[in-house]
């Protein structure tokens, strides 16, 4: 091999970790994305929930009501939930956050 190609080749090689390097950033990037996503879901669910029994029964439930009675699934081992209720006639504070 002259001189030439053996540039050519390390040429190739560092192309090639670039490339693998801002592949792996993107997947980093959209599995973060995703994450947020899914725990903007499960807060919004939460609330819909909260919602609807303020709308059938005139009053905002407690956290533990709306997974008796209104069929909420809630998965502890992966996310911690805070459901704060201020009183029964004001939108009760939810947030959702995932568990590392």
């Amino acid at each position: 091999m002259n001189w030439l190609s053996k540039r050519i080749y390390l040429i190739l090689i560092l192309i090639l970790i670039i490339f693998v390097a801002q592949s792996g950033t993107g997947i980093v990037g959209f599995s973060k994305t995703a994450e947020f996503e899914r725990v903007k879901t499960v807060e919004e669910a939460i609330q819909k929930a909260a919602v609807q029994c303020y709308a059938l029964e005139g009053s905002y439930p407690t956290f533990s009501y709306l997974v008796t009675h209104y069929g909420l699934v809630i998965n502890e081992d992966a996310y911690y939930y805070h459901y704060e209720l201020i009183a029964s006639n004001i939108m009760p504070v939810i947030a959702v956050y995932k568990k590392w």
